[in-house]
């Protein structure tokens, strides 16, 4: 734009030639208004997405970096099927896993240990060492006693297996893909090559073979060394630490740029050589316009995860020129922003250039050297040439450095991905009612997990077989599982205990249950297993610490009366959700069976074990209730009761429970001193007795009589309602 209008403006004033004067000037500003952000050295690559590419070039680290690494042997997806339910008229559910082999490349160089490892920004391997997701893990370090790794050896057969001495790479064996949609994630790893600090000049030494030597105190975190050559990111480490290269007896030698004031030798100004006329030394000053006045520093954050962090150093407005540094390095925040400061004020002070011949006297100036000008200003040199008398140098003002680390510099804030332990898993094996409004037709069993840590996820199962372990999967979403504190006496099974309260210490804290108040005939009343028994609570109140108390109980549930026993403390509960619930499937049990399952997760040495007895609640009638026996008028006994079923379709006024069996059948029994004296099959929740069937069993001149009332299933019987005659 303005190269245009300078061009019009411009031949209008001076014709072709203030036109070519207007252009050329447009041209300069267009550079300046419009030009891209220049950017210095490598990029920041290391937090990349893993490749696979053949002749991909593995970086050099140093020190401690978090990389994504080079993937260079990897097998097909493994796919694994699982089935699970199915039988009696159910339809069963094959369900599929995948899982993959791989090693990746980290370092070209031998390294100490890898510390965390992230898949998709979530941590795979905490600090610890412990895996969050089911895989082997193998790291080798790259030193030259190396050996192959066995599985890539056995795919590959030993003599196309390579050791990958001075390679350090980790092996995923069976990388269970199922927490990744399937599919291979994107992995990061924390790499030491050491435990201390980086020397900068040791970069230097090593990148170059040993043809750079010098000593530095300056040090970062780690660095990647990558490239065609190692000029360009030496070149960067050189500007970026504010580092002096001088050339001594052939060599290059590196240090630390000096804090001002430095020893600096006088020099003296020659005139004239051989009759020759030489200029007087001038100093010039590179327009300030041309320089960036701000300066941006990207590299890696060691209090942010190594993730990419910016600092940034800004002086004055005399120029609409940003330039950035992307340094391939991990820095803390007050350093990073230290060295962007004196970039920034390097680039400034340095465009002072002094130029003039100087008689050397013995002195021998090389680049690199500080001299003293004859007004008193200390110069650095950058060029030398060399006459017969005389020596035309070209130097640049040298900078006062500041030895004060910026104490405002911050990293910002960091959403870290927690590392928390798996823990060891914990299971309860229980049998539940039937539930919903359809008859399951066989006992209900469910595996309630949970782990001793908050980072538990899941464990496999394995259901025992005539003394065999069959693997059934893996557990349903983390479990609410707890023991008692206070022991918990029993009570009647039809009224709400208003007296006491239960204490349950969960089994890690992270699990959280919401506070409530209300009743436990409300709808919404949510149900806990209590060492067998059933419970509705109305009320709960989170105490803190993992500990919660629970009070307005109906005790016994889903017409369960015999279970409400004495419950001692350390008694196991587990809140009943549908989510947390593995059902059990793969094998039908009936009563008196014993269920023996295993869970092994992450975190577990041993499988955890649990077992269960079956009582068959799902397919067992529910006992009368609300009964009563007595005599009629005319001599004869009569017993009324109450149905109840064992599928619940809520409560409904004026309606009937569902009738869950095929018919409705009772049998009644009665006892004469506890001795039976006869057995009737009904139909209709009641029995009578005649009064010449009354006379003739002598009833009147019995002792003490009682009735037993059972519904009658399908599958089985119902507990007895027991009547006595008043």
């Amino acid at each position: 734009m303005a190269t245009l209008v300078l061009t019009v403006v411009g031949s209008a004033i001076g014709g072709p030639i203030g036109g070519a004067i207007g252009a050329a000037l447009g041209q300069r500003i267009d550079n300046a208004l419009f030009a891209p952000k220049s950017r210095e050295g490598a990029r920041l690559k290391e937090l990349d997405v893993q490749i696979s590419s053949y002749g991909s070039q593995l970086p050099a680290h140093f020190g401690t970096m978090r990389v994504a690494g080079t993937v260079i042997w990897a097998t097909d997806l493994v796919e694994r099927r699982a089935k699970s339910g199915g039988g009696k008229g159910r339809p069963s559910t094959v369900n599929f896993t995948y899982s993959v082999s791989m090693a990746v490349a980290l370092s070209s160089r031998p390294i100490v240990r890898v510390g965390r490892i992230w898949a998709d920004g979530n941590l795979l391997r905490g600090a610890a060492g412990d895996l969050k997701v089911e895989t082997q893990l193998r790291i080798y370090t790259g030193h030259e006693d190396q050996a192959p790794d066995p599985l890539m050896a056995s795919a590959e057969g030993p003599e196309n297996c390579p050791a990958h001495r001075g390679i350090a790479y980790a092996l995923f064996e069976d990388l269970q893909l199922a927490d990744f949609g399937n599919r291979i994630p994107s992995l990061t790893f924390e790499l030491f090559e050491r435990d201390s600090d980086v020397p900068v000049a040791e970069i230097f030494h090593v990148a170059t073979g040993g043809a750079v030597t010098g000593e530095s105190a300056q040090t970062m975190r780690g660095f990647a060394l990558a490239g065609s050559t190692a000029r360009a990111p030496l070149a960067l480490l050189e500007e970026s630490f504010s580092m002096e290269c001088r050339v001594r007896g052939g060599v290059l030698c590196i240090s630390d740029a000096p804090i001002l004031p430095v020893p600096a030798d006088p020099i003296i100004s020659v005139h004239s050589e051989n009759n020759v006329a030489f200029e007087k030394p001038r100093q010039t000053i590179e327009p300030a316009s041309r320089l960036p006045h701000i300066m941006t520093l990207r590299y890696y954050d060691r209090e942010r995860d190594f993730q990419t962090s910016l600092q940034r150093s800004a002086r004055g407005r005399f120029s609409a020129i940003e330039r950035s540094i992307e340094l391939p390095a991990v820095l803390d925040a007050a350093v990073a922003k230290q060295l962007v400061e004196n970039r920034l004020l390097d680039m400034q002070s340095r465009r002072h250039i002094w130029r003039g011949d100087i008689i050397e006297n013995g002195a021998q100036f090389c680049c690199g050297d500080h001299f003293v000008d004859e007004t008193g200003g200390i110069w650095q040199i950058i060029e030398i040439e060399r006459r017969f008398g005389s020596t035309q140098i070209t130097a640049r003002a040298s900078v006062k450095h500041s030895d004060q680390i910026e104490s405002t510099a911050s990293p910002g804030r960091l959403v870290s991905s927690p590392d928390v332990s798996v823990g060891e898993t914990r299971i309860v094996v229980v049998e539940l009612p039937a539930a919903g409004l359809t008859d399951p037709g066989k006992p209900g069993i469910a595996v309630f997990a949970a782990g001793t840590s908050a980072g538990w996820r899941r464990a496999a199962l394995s259901l025992g077989n005539a003394g065999a372990q069959t693997d059934i999967g893996s557990t349903a979403q983390p479990a609410t599982i707890g023991t008692t504190i206070d022991p918990l006496p029993p009570h009647v099974p039809h009224l709400i205990d208003e007296g006491s309260s239960l204490r349950v210490q969960m089994l890690n804290i992270s699990m959280d249950i919401a506070n409530r108040s209300g009743s436990p005939l409300d709808e919404d009343a949510p149900i806990v297993w209590l060492s067998g028994e059933f419970i509705r609570y109305g009320n709960c109140e989170d105490l803190g610490h993992g500990i919660y108390r629970f009070s307005r109980l109906l005790r016994g549930c889903f017409g369960l009366d015999d279970s409400i026993v004495p419950h001692p403390a350390s008694a196991p509960f587990v809140l009943i959700s549908p989510e947390s619930a593995r059902l059990i499937d793969e094998r039908t049990f009936g009563t008196g069976d014993d269920v023996q399952v295993e869970a092994l997760g992450l975190g577990d040495v041993s499988p955890a074990k649990a077992s269960a007895r079956i009582k068959a609640h799902a397919i067992t009638p529910i006992a009368p209730v609300h009964g009563a026996l007595r005599w009629t008028a005319d001599g004869g006994l009569l017993a009324r009761w109450v149905r109840r079923s064992r599928i619940d379709n809520g409560w409904k006024d004026g309606v009937d429970q569902v009738m869950a069996e095929e018919r409705e059948h009772y049998r009644v029994m009665l006892f004469v001193d506890d001795s039976p004296i006869g057995e009737w099959i009904v139909d209709t929740p009641q029995f009578s007795l005649g009064s010449s069937q009354s006379l003739e069993m002598a009833l009147a001149e019995a002792g003490h009589i009682r009735a037993e009332i059972r519904q009658l299933g399908r599958f089985a019987q119902s507990a007895p309602l027991v009547l006595f005659l008043p």
